[in-house]
């Protein structure tokens, strides 16, 4: 066991030199092209403000106001030209970081700036650059170094101008011009630190270096640029590609300067952070080994132990002994076996004495289904009425009495403990409230609301004869009236998930008092009274589980109505092409 969690170490020792190489360089090449992005990012976000500026600020109206035909008063000019002056200088100052703001009036050929006295525009270092921006129709302008070759206000730093009013369909007032020393572009790129060789750049479209953290001279940095870009071009403007002995990443703004960002990190940067991943493997791999080592003979132990627990409580149990039980348990899947095993053997001990109950309850329920079969004095009666209209000579009343009698004892008298369909069960009850209404004056009518398909649901035979017995006897006759209504209702109670059986009849129906007591009586299985509703009961429960309950509803005077449910997976439906008992 020890050797085969050692050799594992080993091969992922081995494999994870091998790929550290490879796994620096996709790093490397990853964080490479994301620095890129966020200086990219950077100056987007830079020339996108001096855009944002220039539309708001040529709609002040300070600037608009001194864009004008010049006033008669000449106090009035002064103090338009103060308040402009004042704007563009609190503006200049909250910005931060551009090196001036100034405003070219075309009416008045005036140029006023946030950092010099006012001048005329033959007069201003800005001039050419302005009429510049006049030369042609346009609604911007952005000048860099290589814009103007051998203009020095240009070498350090970058120009971005616009129309007042930006819009070019509106007449044109004047030219805002917001100026920007390369420094700053060099501040924000000075700490990226990318090893003792490695540089960024920026750089303008034709090469000319704004900003860069290399090392190297003036000359060789551009001639280093030159050739990096030339074949950054030659193949089609990748985001990233190796050159001669380096990792490089190139990306183009996306705005109106075209600046490109150049980053160029040495492959000897690489290969020393390999060799600390190596050397740092290696150390892991000492101290894995050990500990591996310590961990597989511990934990080797600690298997041992609850494993020839569990295997003595598996043997115990193929010998029958389920009362052994797991005494010490394991934090892992051991002990959750042992725990199982525990659950198991106590559940089969409730299984055999569920089963050893069952059978108890089925040898009490033979001597009671006795009692359900057809009353003696039922028959004597019945016999008697048959020998009655025989002295009167009424043959057809003697053939449907004998037939249906002949009928309710081939019934009774089959196999006791085989179940029948809903259906069945009711036409003997029709030939049973049959021969019922030929022997009493009261004529008693059976009705029935039976859901599809629940006419062919299994139930015990004979079990709903005696709740009719019951209603009759005990509900219907005693009150001494002509006619009697039983209704036998089979329905299902979906959201319960429950299948609902009731009887109910417009008897005498019980007291509050009678009603309870009758319920107690049915809860004790063992009491001699209410035979009947107690027979059915128990054997409703032992063919649909101990789920099943029976209630009992009535108001004096107003009938009884029983209602027994069961659980609906528990019901078996018969196939309407079986043959029939």
């Amino acid at each position: 066991m020890l050797a085969v969690s050692i050799i594992p170490l080993f091969v992922l020792s081995y494999i994870s030199i091998s790929v550290s190489s490879s796994t620096v360089e996709k790093q490397v090449n990853k964080l490479n092209a994301q620095l890129v992005n966020q200086v990219i990012d950077r100056v987007e976000l830079s020339m996108n403000r001096f855009r944002e500026l220039s539309v708001q600020y040529s709609g002040l109206s300070s600037i608009k106001n001194a864009l004008v035909s010049p006033s008669e008063l000449y106090y009035e000019d002064v103090v338009l030209k103060r308040e402009l002056i004042s704007v563009l200088t609190t503006a200049s100052a909250m910005i931060g970081n551009v090196e001036g703001l100034q405003v070219y009036s075309a009416v008045t050929g005036e140029i006023l700036s946030s950092n010099e006295a006012p001048s005329r525009i033959e007069q201003s270092v800005y001039g050419p650059l302005i009429e510049l921006f006049l030369s042609a129709p346009r609604t911007e302008l952005f000048l860099d170094r290589d814009s103007i070759p051998g203009m020095e206000m240009l070498r350090e730093a970058s120009v971005y101008m616009a129309r007042i009013p930006y819009n070019k369909y509106e007449e044109m007032k004047g030219v805002i011009l917001i100026s920007m020393n390369n420094e700053q572009f060099q501040q924000q790129i000075e700490n990226i630190q990318l090893g003792s060789e490695g540089s960024i750049t920026l750089l303008t479209p034709a090469g000319s270096p704004i900003a860069t953290t290399s090392k190297l001279s003036d000359e060789e940095d551009k001639e280093r640029v030159g050739a990096i870009l030339a074949h950054w071009r030659e193949l089609g403007a990748p985001d990233q590609f190796a050159e001669a002995a380096s990792i490089i990443s190139v990306q183009q703004t996306g705005t109106y300067d075209d600046w490109i960002v150049v980053s160029e990190i040495p492959s000897k940067e690489l290969t020393q952070d390999t060799g600390i991943i190596r050397e740092t493997v290696f150390y892991f791999l000492a101290i894995l080994i050990v500990l591996g080592a310590a961990s597989v003979l511990g934990f080797g132990y600690q298997l041992y132990r609850p494993l020839q627990a569990v295997k003595r409580h598996v043997n115990a149990i193929k010998k029958g002994q389920l009362d052994a039980r797991v005494d010490t348990f394991a934090n892992n899947e051991i002990g959750d076996l042992g725990r199982m095993l525990n659950a198991m053997a106590i559940r089969i001990q409730e299984l055999v004495g569920d089963l050893q109950d069952s059978e108890k309850l089925k040898r009490r329920l033979e001597v009671r289904a006795l009692q359900s079969q057809i009353n003696p004095h039922f028959m004597y009666n019945t016999l008697n009425t048959i020998r009655m209209f025989a002295m009167l000579k009424d043959y057809d009343k003697i053939n449907t009495l004998m037939g249906r009698f002949v009928g309710l004892l081939r019934y009774s008298m089959e196999n006791y403990d085989q179940s029948v369909m809903l259906d069945q069960e009711l036409d003997y009850l029709e030939d049973y409230v049959g021969l019922l209404n030929m022997r009493y004056k009261c004529q008693i009518a059976l009705t029935y609301e039976i859901e599809e398909p629940l006419g062919r649901m299994q139930i015990p035979k004979l079990s709903l004869q005696p709740l009719i017995e019951n209603s009759v006897f005990h509900g219907i006759l005693p009150k001494k009236s002509d006619a009697g209504h039983i209704v036998v209702r089979a329905f299902a109670d979906r959201q319960h998930e429950r299948i609902v059986v009731e009887i109910e009849d417009d008897g005498v129906g019980l007291s509050s008092e009678e009603l309870e007591k009758l319920r107690v009586h049915l809860l004790r299985e063992a009491s001699s009274e209410n035979i009947g509703l107690q027979n059915v009961r128990m054997r409703l429960k032992l063919m649909f589980g101990q789920a099943t309950s029976m209630e009992l509803f009535s108001d004096a005077g107003a009938g009884l109505r029983i209602r027994i449910e069961w659980q609906a997976d528990q019901v078996q439906i018969k196939e309407e092409d079986d043959e029939r008992l």
